[in-house]
């Protein structure tokens, strides 16, 4: 079978490992690479080479790139302004793709050279694989199709009920956390490794990789502005708090920017800002928005935010030392986007309302709200005591479905024991035998 990998920096030495065991039980590796400080040793690799700016036959291309934009994070959050690189790009990896012809293909969705390869796959019926953590239960992953959260494959395997009913507890006990939640220990040898791979990144960027980082000056200072605003938000929650008992308080759970979560899955309110604004104007006098910042508040966070936030009188900030644990009892409601906080509020019980329509709306009690319009009518359901609840067995069969589309394993860097790395290898091979 062809395979076709997309280079993703430090996600592309996880992969080589996996291409390396594929290519030995006789599949055909290869790969798109666009960073070339990123090099596989397995396969054949088409190394595209940087854009120079005003080539005009490089920008021969009459595809609209709208989309792209949208989701791009360099032009979005590290100052980028030029587009004219997307014609280019698509062009070589068309090419690629033509002259390889994959069966299928692996990457993320987090460069524009990947969406391009998305847009391209679509294009000529090629299926993109995503793979990437399903969140609960923990220690595993699903391959998503595409630029989507549509799962493909899976290990079809279930938990008996006393095991979910465990992971359930677990989860609502919040003795289990997410895996990408989970705190490094930050020791000196983290440290020599992070300062390594800035430095990388800083080479690759005058070596003419210009298209998904940030210049080195520019990454600085917006890591400053980071740092402040996060001081500044604390200082603004510590002035307001939960306090009218006859108040219903809604709580918004920010994401992390730039992440799938929001750039990706749920592009429609990338504009966290116009998501509180629509949540206030669309609710009464008497509702009062929670906002809890991600603990890894990174570029979501905006002078415009948090002027905003301190001046209206119904939306409560919360400081970022105060656990979701904390909060989660103190609200009557939760409003999400694609946050894991759907699941979480699934498995306990507590109202929520998505604003991307996912597999979590399967479930009786994750109500979709289409337009912020509705939003009364689920808040007064919650004071009527009529928002639905789901039975043990129910949330029994949810988990089981997300158990059946995913597969033990993390396709991480950082999480490269020789256990992880055989069942991930095991599950790149059980999606491959669905070709057959």
């Amino acid at each position: 079978m062809k395979i076709l990998f997309v280079e993703n920096r430090y996600r592309t030495f996880f992969w080589d490992i996996v291409a390396e065991r594929l290519e030995k039980k006789g599949h055909d590796i290869s790969w798109i690479v666009q960073n070339h400080l990123f090099l596989p040793k397995n396969g054949k690799c088409f190394v595209i080479q940087y854009y120079k700016k005003r080539k005009e036959k490089d920008n021969n291309c009459l595809h609209n790139f709208d989309d792209l934009v949208l989701s791009d994070r360099a032009i979005n959050y590290y100052c980028h302004k030029d587009t004219s690189h997307y014609g280019y790009y698509y062009n070589q990896i068309k090419e690629i793709i033509n002259n390889i012809k994959p069966d299928v293909v692996f990457g993320e969705i987090a460069a524009f050279h990947e969406f391009l390869t998305i847009k391209i796959c679509k294009e000529n019926k090629i299926l993109y694989l995503h793979p990437t953590t399903c969140r609960y239960p923990t220690g595993r992953f699903s391959f998503y199709k595409y630029n989507t959260l549509e799962p493909f494959g899976g290990s079809e395997e279930q938990m008996d009920d006393e095991n979910v009913k465990q992971v359930i507890n677990n989860i609502t006990e919040r003795k289990t956390i997410p895996d990408y939640m989970k705190k490094k220990r930050i020791t000196i040898s983290v440290r020599i490794t992070r300062l390594k791979e800035l430095l990388t990144l800083s080479r690759s960027y005058f070596s003419g990789e210009h298209f998904n980082a940030p210049h080195p000056l520019t990454k600085i200072k917006i890591e400053r502005k980071r740092k402040r605003l996060i001081s500044q938000w604390d200082k603004i929650a510590y002035g307001k708090s939960i306090g009218m008992e006859t108040a219903f308080y809604i709580l918004y759970p920010m994401q992390m920017q730039p992440e799938a979560n929001l750039e990706v899955w749920g592009w429609k309110y990338r504009d966290q800002l116009a998501t509180l604004k629509s949540l206030i104007e669309s609710t009464d006098d008497d509702i009062h928005i929670v906002v809890k910042p991600n603990p890894k508040s990174k570029y979501e966070l905006t002078d415009e935010l948090l002027g905003y936030v301190q001046k209206h009188p119904r939306i409560i900030p919360v400081v970022h030392e105060k656990t979701m644990k904390e909060v989660f009892q103190m609200v009557d409601m939760v409003v999400t986007v694609t946050g894991t906080i759907a699941i979480e509020c699934i498995l306990a019980d507590k109202p929520v309302v998505t604003l991307v329509n996912t597999l979590n709306n399967i479930m009786s009690n994750c109500l979709f709200l289409d337009d912020f319009s509705d939003i009364m009518k689920y808040i007064n359901m919650v004071k009527e005591h009529r928002f639905p609840q789901s039975p043990e067995k129910e949330k029994i069969m949810f988990m089981n479905t997300i158990c059946k589309s995913s597969y033990t394993g993390l396709p991480y860097k950082n999480v490269v024991n020789q256990d992880n790395i055989d069942h991930c290898i095991l599950a790149f091979e059980n999606v491959l035998s669905i070709f057959h």
